[in-house]
């Protein structure tokens, strides 16, 4: 009987070592999984809107089909949008980096008198990360 309890006893502190050896190591993988992150995707979202302007006051008439250009020629092609005002007067487009960007649009057409109308607007945008910011252009007739 006194071998066999001395034959748990080792067994036992065996166990005891092993556990201490192991602890450590579980208690670092566990560490490294509560404090790593995987890092979210920042996009740079924008939605500009046109509306029509009486000399600077804005009518609330959106502006439908108008040409947005957003950066410049100058600007780096990851920085630069295109696109034309949809039926709620909006042009939406996603950036990759955050930037302070010039816009630009642009809406022509002839009226049923046959009369042709030019409107212009301009302003500059800044874009914040993963939040849509939102622009309104004033369209001035030209």
């Amino acid at each position: 009987m006194k071998e066999f309890l001395y034959f748990c006893t080792l067994n036992y502190n065996k166990m005891i070592k092993k556990a201490f050896l192991f602890l450590p190591v579980v208690i670092a993988v566990v560490l490294v999984l509560l404090f790593s992150s995987c890092d979210k995707e920042t996009t740079f979202p924008v939605k500009i809107i046109c509306n029509f302007s009486e000399t600077g006051i804005d009518t609330g008439d959106v502006v439908i089909g108008a040409v947005v250009k957003i950066g410049k020629e100058n600007y780096a092609a990851f920085a630069q949008a295109e696109g034309n005002t949809n039926a709620l007067g909006s042009f939406s487009h996603t950036f990759p980096y955050e930037a302070l960007l010039d816009v630009s649009a642009t809406y022509s057409y002839t009226d049923t008198l046959g009369v042709y109308r030019s409107y212009i607007g301009a302003g500059q945008v800044k874009l914040m990360p993963n939040e849509e910011v939102e622009k309104t252009i004033l369209m001035i007739q030209q």
